[in-house]
């Protein structure tokens, strides 16, 4: 009968559990944020939209977002010389939406930008690819909603596994 060796069996165990442990690993960027502040901007090809403002979709985004937490840190909308911004508490949640025309519609696009002050000079922190919606006429919040989700899910998932 082939017997193991304590510690090779300490070292094969430690393996198994290597990739669990780098996956939860606490990434610097993520760590005690205390609050995430949107600034939010709309680039509406033509002029300004009726259904879709600067205003209205940080409103958006923030409820989105908060659901995601669910319990974490506060999320508000700030304004543009807003002190919390500075601040190293604060990570700063940049959302774009770009509105153009397109074959008889109108095409959403949404991006987000992360930065933090005292990160890496300030350099930007990309999280997901920009997300896309299709509007045949005004804008429908549920599917405003749901794109949201898709951009802002990673952040959350960060924002859960970083305390």
């Amino acid at each position: 009968m082939m017997r193991i060796r304590p510690a090779l069996l300490l070292a094969a165990s430690l393996l198994l559990h290597i990739p669990e442990a780098a996956a939860m690993s606490p990434l610097p960027f993520f760590q005690r944020v205390e609050r995430v502040g949107l600034l939010c901007a709309v680039d509406a090809d033509g002029g300004p939209v009726p259904d879709l403002g600067d205003e209205a979709l940080c409103g958006r985004a923030a409820a989105v977002l908060s659901g995601l937490l669910a319990s974490g840190p506060a999320v508000a909308a700030l304004s543009p010389n807003d002190a919390r911004i500075a601040d190293p508490g604060t990570l700063l949640l940049l959302v774009h939406a770009t509105l153009r025309p397109e074959g008889g519609k109108r095409l959403l696009a949404l991006a987000a930008t992360l930065q933090r002050s005292g990160s890496a000079a300030g350099a930007p922190f990309f999280m997901t690819p920009p997300q896309a919606l299709a509007l045949s006429g005004s804008l429908d919040e549920s599917l405003l909603d749901s794109t949201l989700r898709r951009l802002l899910d990673p952040l959350a998932k960060a924002l859960r596994a970083n305390p």
